[in-house]
């Protein structure tokens, strides 16, 4: 075979090869219409979707309320100590008291400012409650303990207090075992913390 035959066969077959290489530059034409992302994207959306701070579930936003509603009572009976308590002991507890429930309200406050209008996610756990309601003040206990004076109040008002501080450190507990918000989470355990520790002051006043 001539030299010349040879070299035009091989040309036309690095011509060809050239033509099937699956490493293309991408294309400036946009997709047509209905074609799907690339499969990075999707997957990149997804995880972008399930990382963000405003993912929560039911569970979460039961929480919040939750233990908003618990810390308005903790503001309330705080308020009542003030003026209608005896020891020093049991004021100076309920200034503590009312300044810890102050700043976790704040933050629980303020994440229920920011999930506002956004979508529960679902989970398993959350077709139950996490709670009762035992703990929290009857709006007729709230009138009586509010109408005590002196020791009366002094050993009503802690009863009450204790009861308020271990519903939260329940709430808080289920919490972390079901609950999705890190930003919650990490409240929640801020809470066991905090709640024991006013539990253990709340003992020694006896």
């Amino acid at each position: 075979m001539r030299r010349s035959t040879i070299i035009g066969a091989v040309l036309a077959g690095g011509l060809a090869l050239a033509g099937c290489t699956p490493n293309e530059g991408p294309s400036d034409q946009p997709p047509a219409p209905g074609t799907p992302p690339p499969a990075t994207a999707q997957q990149n959306a997804g995880a972008d979707a399930q990382g963000s701070d405003g993912d929560h579930t039911a569970t979460d936003r039961e929480f919040a309320q939750q233990l908003l509603n618990n810390h308005q009572q903790v503001l309330q009976l705080a308020s009542m100590a003030s003026q209608n308590a005896e020891k020093p002991n049991v004021k100076a507890l309920a200034a503590q008291l009312q300044q810890q429930a102050k700043s976790q309200l704040d933050a629980v406050t303020s994440w229920l400012g920011s999930a506002a209008g956004q979508q529960s996610g679902s989970a398993p756990e959350d077709d139950a409650d996490q709670t009762d309601g035992r703990g929290l003040q009857t709006q007729q206990q709230l009138q009586q303990l509010a109408q005590l004076r002196g020791a009366a109040f002094d050993a009503q008002w802690q009863q009450a207090m204790v009861s308020l501080q271990q519903n939260a450190v329940q709430l808080a507990q289920t919490e972390l075992e079901e609950g999705s918000a890190k930003q919650l989470r990490d409240l929640a355990e801020q809470v066991v913390s905090d709640q024991q520790q006013a539990l253990n002051d709340l003992n020694a006043l006896s």
